[in-house]
């Protein structure tokens, strides 16, 4: 892997890596029904970004190539999906983990993980929890090799027009 340089996301860089993560998600043509078409994100991912990047609960690294993102993973506490939404105590939600297509294969993906899995440590989260696309077989055998597990749960992302799967994966013994 060549030399990156890592720094904590902030509101500042939502547009940078709203980029990043448009072009993580025109992968998704690689396995998805020929009929699925990306929605535009873009603005939605960037407004959202804009909010939680700055939340002091979010934790966030982007590795960047030349001044350029090519990666990127967020951690936040996990939330119900009931309103009012609550925090869920000692459960993480890995929120995004994205590597831009270049950069599949050499480490880069798990290195992020592994960062964002450290500070669920520190952060006393007893669990870590993400939703994946249910049909993305190349995510899926990345986190399992990561010692994540799927947890039964499934839900449809409106937004992405897929379905999802929550998989976890446990942080004490």
């Amino acid at each position: 892997m060549r030399n990156l340089a890592y720094l904590c996301g902030t509101a500042a860089d939502a547009p940078a890596i709203t980029e990043l993560v448009s072009k993580a998600f025109a992968t998704y043509s690689d396995w998805a029904p020929p009929e699925w078409r990306l929605p535009d994100l873009d603005d939605e991912m960037r407004e959202a970004l804009e909010q939680w990047l700055d939340e002091p609960v979010t934790w966030s690294r982007v590795a960047l190539d030349g001044g350029e993102p090519v990666g990127y993973v967020s951690l936040l506490p996990a939330r119900t999906a009931e309103e009012p939404r609550s925090f869920i105590p000692g459960l993480g939600h890995l929120w995004h983990l994205f590597v831009l297509r270049e950069w599949w294969g050499t480490g880069l993906a798990a290195h992020l993980l592994n960062e964002a899995t450290e500070e669920a440590r520190r952060r006393d989260y007893s669990a870590i929890r993400l939703w994946t696309p249910r049909d993305n077989a190349r995510a899926r055998a990345f986190y399992a090799r990561e010692g994540w597990t799927p947890s039964g749960a499934e839900q449809f992302a409106e937004h992405l027009e897929l379905d999802l799967v929550e998989l976890r994966r446990m942080l004490v013994p």
